[in-house]
């Protein structure tokens, strides 16, 4: 198929159903419990309201004997949220250490997990104690790494402050910066609970890291199986409505396809959530800081889904499918790209030699079948060359 039939770049074309409006928190009492399989053990993840006072039990109920729990907050914990699970862990019979964790990429290096190992030690923590997380991507990955790494592991549980947070901090936890480079200390997640309470998760809302969240489900569910990405497309419209209980089924479903993705004995089916992220870092130094990732993340899925129909390995119509459930969920497109297709392709090649010693991208074959895919100087230059066209 070539690349011309599938109009590259092309934004809204197709269009059955309308993108849906911003969404907007309603006051429904909900409660969604989902088991989510993950690598040597299972995640439970708790969607909906009033869920941070239950700390204390749900930690207890682990432990046993209750003695020391670490609760760890970014800046931006909101404090009456922090003081009700505080509260929690204490009336549960536990006494209780604060920690300040950094957030952000201030978070993701191994400098960062050195000042977080020497408080546990100070602390005087064990395998035994509980080990508790509120915060944003940076600062849940951080917690991951150390409470997996202490004392050869320590129950943790997590509050996210937004969705990214949730789907990326919680179950595949960013790796460490390492010489300026991201994501080159990879190590798996620890989280026993995951606690996505809707109060403490709404005033991110309309923000980026919403909107990233958003494309990491498009993303799961196009690596997970057609019947996911048929589900999130059914539940797109109320997703984006603000409907509590749509917003509980569509999280839950993306924990349950991240941690099956992940869990998978096949190596390239566990590396399948890179679909989209090759171009993504590789084009992040490339844009001014007032583009979203989200929207670079969004163009990733777009271009590797071309590149896929281009070689006649996926279905336009499937490419057009993404399309349209991007758009739905509000996910753009780069304007006034700012480099030729010649950097671009350059950047590319860069961003995986970083990483193996072939250049390949993963690429949809088929939805739950992403796989790597070789790619030739030629076929790069036709790609990075429409794609600069179709934004410039």
């Amino acid at each position: 198929m070539p690349e011309s039939s599938i109009v590259p770049g092309a934004r809204g074309s197709f269009s059955a159903k309308a993108a849906a409006p911003a969404a907007t928190a309603s006051t429904d009492n909900v409660m969604v419990r989902q088991w989510v399989t993950m690598p040597g053990g299972s995640m439970d993840a708790r969607l909906g309201t009033g869920l941070v006072d239950r700390a204390g039990k749900e930690l207890k109920s682990v432990l046993g004997t209750p003695r020391l729990a670490v609760l760890a907050s970014t800046a931006d914990s909101p404090a009456d949220q922090v003081e009700l699970v505080r509260r929690s862990l204490v009336d549960a019979g536990f006494s209780v250490q604060p920690l300040a964790l950094p957030q952000g990429s201030d978070a993701l290096s191994l400098s960062a997990a050195q000042t977080v190992l020497d408080a546990l030690a100070d602390m005087g923590a064990t395998a035994g104690d509980g080990f508790v997380a509120m915060g944003d991507t940076g600062a849940l990955s951080l917690a991951s790494f150390v409470a997996k790494s202490w004392c050869n592991g320590m129950a943790l549980m997590e509050y996210p402050l937004d969705l990214r947070a949730a789907l990326e901090g919680s179950c595949t936890p960013l790796g460490f910066t390492v010489s300026g480079r991201p994501e080159m200390y990879t190590f798996p997640s620890a989280t026993r609970f995951v606690y996505c309470d809707f109060d403490l998760m709404e005033p991110s809302l309309g923000g980026e890291e919403e909107l990233y969240a958003r494309a990491l489900m498009v993303c799961g569910a196009v690596a997970d199986a057609e019947k996911a990405f048929g589900k999130l497309w059914d539940n797109v419209e109320g997703f984006m409505g603000g409907d509590r209980k749509t917003r509980a089924t569509v999280i839950g479903d993306a924990f349950r396809s991240r941690g099956r993705i992940i869990s998978s004995s096949s190596v390239v089916t566990r590396d399948s959530l890179g679909f989209g992220r090759t171009f993504l870092r590789a084009t992040r130094p490339l844009f001014s800081a007032d583009v979203p990732s989200s929207t670079l993340l969004a163009e990733g899925m777009r271009f590797a889904s071309r590149i896929s129909a281009g070689m006649g390995e996926f279905a336009v119509d499937d490419v057009l499918a993404i399309d349209e459930m991007l758009d739905a969920f509000e996910l753009g497109y780069v304007e006034d790209v700012p480099f030729s297709a010649e950097d671009l392709a350059q950047a590319l090649k860069a961003e995986c030699f970083l990483r193996t010693n072939k250049f390949q991208m993963f690429t949809p074959k088929s939805y739950g079948r992403i796989r790597l895919t070789t790619l030739t100087d030629e076929l790069l230059a036709e790609h990075t060359g429409a794609w600069v066209d179709s934004r410039s």
